[in-house]
């Protein structure tokens, strides 16, 4: 849930489904997904304009490609290593890859010789990143009794812990901090 401007707020729901399923009415199918979560995601649901709905499926690269460039061509964001959105992470990780690859481009150098760092300073960490997301993202889905017993368990005791401890296991994950990019020539 995230407020934006003029009153409006923006809600993100996942649920397993089949690729390309679409339910005849989309917002009694919101409801009926989420009717039963915690306020305020039934109401936001329920307050939901069907046209201004939207129903996507989530696609990921589930294997790291083994370089983020070919030849002379780079590949950023989603091209590069999509993601299921589960740590709110591909465009942040987009971004990233803009402002690495723009640090080791030189205004006289040749571009594809900065390629094959842009991949060897980029592949690991969208490579763990992408790894986290799913691995959260599995998580999400669990669904048997027992699975969602022990996740809102591990979850309720993970709450009473120091906000330190928790930071400190995904401090790798936010703590990225941007190369020196050259001065303009």
């Amino acid at each position: 849930i995230v407020p934006l401007a003029e009153d409006r707020v923006y809600v993100y729901g996942a649920a397993l489904a089949p690729a390309g399923a679409r339910a005849g009415d989309e917002a009694a199918e919101l409801r009926r997904l989420f009717g039963d979560w915690c306020a305020p995601v039934p109401q936001l649901f329920a307050l939901a304009e069907p046209d201004r709905l939207l129903r996507n499926d989530v696609r990921e690269l589930a294997d790291p490609l083994p370089a983020h460039h070919h030849g002379r061509v780079a590949l950023l964001g989603d091209a590069a290593h999509a993601m299921c959105p589960f740590l709110g992470q591909g465009a942040c990780q987009a971004i990233e890859d803009a402002v690495v690859l723009a640090s080791l481009l030189t205004p006289a150098g040749d571009p594809a010789t900065a390629l094959p760092a842009y991949t060897a300073a980029r592949l690991p960490r969208t490579t763990a990143v992408v790894t986290a997301s799913r691995r959260t993202g599995s998580l999400v889905a669990l669904r048997t009794p027992a699975a969602t017993l022990l996740r809102t368990t591990a979850l309720t005791l993970a709450g009473l812990l120091p906000a330190r401890t928790l930071l400190g296991r995904t401090g790798t994950l936010y703590d990225w901090q941007p190369p020196a990019l050259h001065p303009a020539a």
